[in-house]
């Protein structure tokens, strides 16, 4: 019996690490000459953005990158929408981008939400 439950948790675990590999890295940069206090991450076809991704007490300066892992496998979902939010309270978005693994998404001014 015990190398039943044994061999059952080993499966799970195997299931596990190939699901947390498949997990894609990002990276955004801030190119908007201002910082961003605000960045959140969301699939498209969700309606609500979800919670912000910085810690609360980090910020993304100008010229810098943040690197995270989305929560989702890409074979589940590939196509994000991106919000930053800035000291002022001005917002950048990017919709209906496309993930791949190790994707680098850079925010200019070009950016920046007429709304």
């Amino acid at each position: 019996m015990k190398k039943l439950m044994f061999a059952g948790l080993f499966v799970l675990l195997g299931v596990y690490a190939v699901f947390a590999q498949d997990l894609p890295s990002v990276r955004i940069v801030n190119n908007t000459g201002y910082t961003i206090y605000y960045v959140f991450v969301s699939p498209s076809d969700n309606e609500f953005w979800g919670n912000d991704i910085l810690a609360d007490d980090e910020i993304l300066e100008n010229g810098q990158t943040l690197m995270f892992e989305l929560t989702r496998p890409l074979s589940q979902v590939n196509v994000y929408d991106i919000r930053l939010i800035d000291e002022e309270d001005d917002s950048y978005r990017k919709m209906g981008v496309t993930i791949t693994n190790n994707a680098r998404i850079v925010f200019t001014m070009d950016d920046l939400d007429d709304d």
